[in-house]
């Protein structure tokens, strides 16, 4: 499990009704996640003041240090020498922002970057490595196309992708499959589809979720009730039994969210058949209409 840190600097969330937590309260979810066992935070430059939040917060713990994921924005210049300025500088600003001097892993947050500048974008992010600023880098995607992108470049060796129950693309694609062979470190996002999964599927106003999320979210509560199970945990245990997932991103808005996440993942090893019955069952969502909703900016 990585902690997902994009709460603890912005309003995010469909299902988060209490906005931003406050400094202490982001403090208690970190200080909660690292004492359970939780080695490794996933942040970004986009995420507000997350990356501060962290930085803030690590001066005060005297526990072992985590591993931090950050991502650099979208690339900006023409010339390889603009592209490889502005990635060094964005790390160097997210290093002091941090207060660390090397970071587990960078990854672009531009997914179409290595497809827009090719050998110049692998080129710019070898420099984090030859700098030592991290060991190791990639791209936060959202489809095949943009893994597809990323492969060519063999300087990459670790990613982050949306899948989950209702989202299964990358796996039907092969792309997971490629991602495997190829020994990438693979973080999965939204796991819980920004918490959708546990909205009221008999009160939803948005049509859009009325028609392609509510259905689906009521058959997902009878196969977990089959299974003894809630939501959250049937939801993290399909995407932990995945092959090619190395650890799943799942933020939380308070404390005993970040309880409950590790303790669902001591829920036993799903079966084979219920594996195949989530597979079939989810295989049609219709993903891109749901995240029209999703995607929308909070108010």
């Amino acid at each position: 499990m990585t902690l997902g840190t994009v709460q603890l600097g912005m309003n995010y969330g469909i299902a988060n009704t209490d906005g931003k937590p406050s400094e202490e309260k982001s403090f208690s979810i970190l200080r909660t996640a690292l004492e359970g066992g939780v080695n490794t935070l996933d942040t970004a430059r986009a995420y507000g003041d997350s990356e501060q939040v962290i930085g803030r917060f690590l001066k005060t713990w005297e526990g072992e240090r985590p591993n931090i994921v950050t991502k650099v924005p979208k690339m900006q210049g023409d010339s390889p020498r603009e592209l490889e300025k502005f990635v060094t500088e964005s790390v160097e600003k997210s290093m002091e922002n941090l207060g660390v001097n090397k970071l587990s892993a960078v990854m672009l947050h531009g997914a179409k970057d290595p497809i827009i500048h090719g050998q110049a974008c692998a080129d710019a992010v070898k420099a984090l490595i030859d700098h030592g600023y991290t060991d190791r880098v990639g791209v936060s995607v959202y489809n095949a196309e943009d893994i597809e992108g990323m492969l060519p470049y063999d300087i990459f060796s670790v990613t982050q992708v949306p899948m989950s129950i209702f989202d299964q693309r990358l796996i039907a694609g092969g792309s997971v499959a490629k991602l495997a062979e190829r020994d990438y470190t693979v973080f999965v996002r939204s796991v819980f589809l920004q918490g959708l999964f546990f909205l009221d599927p008999n009160n939803m106003d948005d049509p859009i979720l009325q028609t392609h999320a509510a259905p689906r979210i009521r058959i997902l509560r009878q196969i977990a009730a089959g299974e003894g199970m809630s939501v959250a945990q049937l939801a993290i245990a399909f995407m932990r039994d995945c092959s090619g997932v190395s650890s799943l991103v799942l933020g939380a808005d308070t404390p005993e969210q970040v309880k409950s996440n590790i303790d669902y993942f001591n829920t036993p090893k799903l079966s084979d058949f219920t594996m195949q019955v989530l597979r079939k069952e989810f295989e049609d969502v219709d993903i891109p209409a749901i995240m029209q909703v999703l995607s929308r900016p909070k108010k």
